[in-house]
């Protein structure tokens, strides 16, 4: 994934203006960097994500449909078979 754009110096200096030290802010906005720069998704990830799972339910559906057609197809065997066998014995 791509890593968003983070100003560390704007969070440090917000960080110490807030009254946390300068090593421990530097710490946090580390920290944070790297939770947000390695787990963040961007607009593109979910495009792309987006397109793999239309992509996916296309074929679930066309597969749905065989099942359907199969099913209905049975069915009407298995009609014709009984009124078969009650009209003809």
């Amino acid at each position: 994934m791509t890593a968003i754009p983070f100003d560390t110096h704007k969070a440090i200096k917000g960080l110490q203006e807030a009254g946390i030290e300068a090593k421990q802010a530097e710490a946090m906005v580390n920290l944070f960097g790297e939770v947000y720069g390695n787990e963040t998704a961007t607009k593109t990830d979910l495009k792309l994500l987006h397109e793999d799972l239309k992509t996916d339910l296309a074929g679930i559906k066309t597969d749905l449909d065989w099942i359907k057609k199969f099913m209905f197809a049975v069915g009407l065997a298995v009609v014709i078979a009984a009124l078969k066998y009650i009209f003809i014995g």
